[in-house]
């Protein structure tokens, strides 16, 4: 008679993501990540960037990854319809000078300034947080280590986004595709006309472009049960109401304004750097 096996204890597995586990040694992380990163359809190395690939998942598409210095992070870039081989290059190694900064700050977006290249008006270089886009949807372990970079301007971000008001600067307004693109201010508002029937829904304020925000603070004249809250990119708050005139407060003081003083305020508290 044939005994029976002893039944063996059931071994334990620990799944670990090789790209950002401190487990997997650096030279094996660099390895798996490059060799992913190799393998997107199309990817070519980038001339003039160690470890780093370009690719075209469509016509007018160009879409840029770069691996961080431990090789545990990838810094990813886009481009549609402006491609612009020499930016490209300056923000991807911006970005690895400040990559302390890029993968080690909390805050969703950031903008990091000192950013110059020549012939561009783009004064910092914007990043995002692997939970605030969605670069790689099909791949979360991939998405889970990217940072997308873009370059920008210091009027577009104020570094107090939330996950979600991030994600929609990013995804829908500030429109990061286009490398020639003009400034996308900041306009953070939270507002209530009466007499139009306009305004925000609650108290949540929303982002707006300039061009909407001239022409709602236009409706508020004569309308004294109206109001207006404005947030820009430098964390400054201002209230704005009409009562026989402007009146524009920050807090400490109240100013009288005309409208063409208004709107000319309204210009410069918006894109001044």
């Amino acid at each position: 008679m044939i005994e029976p096996l002893p039944e063996l204890p059931r071994p334990e597995f620990t799944v670990i993501h090789v790209e950002s586990s401190p487990e997997v040694p650096p030279d094996i992380a660099r390895k798996l990540l490059a060799a992913k990163l190799s393998a997107l359809p199309g990817a070519e190395p980038l001339p003039g960037v160690p470890d780093a690939w370009k690719w075209s998942p469509a016509p007018g598409f160009v879409l840029l990854a770069a691996m961080s210095s431990d090789g545990r992070h990838v810094f990813r870039m886009s481009s549609k319809d402006s491609y612009d081989a020499e930016l490209c290059r300056a923000v991807l190694a911006f970005a690895r000078e400040r990559e302390a900064e890029v993968i080690d700050r909390p805050e969703p977006l950031i903008a990091l300034p000192g950013f110059s290249c020549l012939g561009r008006d783009f004064d910092v270089v914007g990043r995002i947080r692997p939970q605030a886009h969605r670069l790689f949807p099909r791949d979360p372990d991939l998405n889970s280590v990217v940072f997308g970079i873009f370059p920008a301007y210091s009027s577009e971000i104020s570094g107090t986004e939330s996950v979600d008001q991030a994600s929609e600067r990013f995804g829908r307004m500030l429109k990061v595709s286009d490398l020639n693109r003009m400034p996308s201010p900041y306009v953070l508002v939270r507002f209530s006309n009466p007499k139009s029937g306009a305004g925000t829904i609650g108290e949540l304020p929303v982002f707006v472009s300039p061009d909407y925000f001239v022409h709602e603070l236009r409706d508020l004249e004569g309308v004294e049960a109206a109001r207006l809250e404005l947030w820009n990119h430098r964390n400054e708050k201002w209230r704005v109401r009409w009562d026989g005139d402007w009146r524009v407060s920050d807090g400490d003081q109240e100013i009288r304004m005309t409208g063409d003083e208004i709107v000319l305020w309204a210009a410069t508290v918006i894109s001044e750097r």
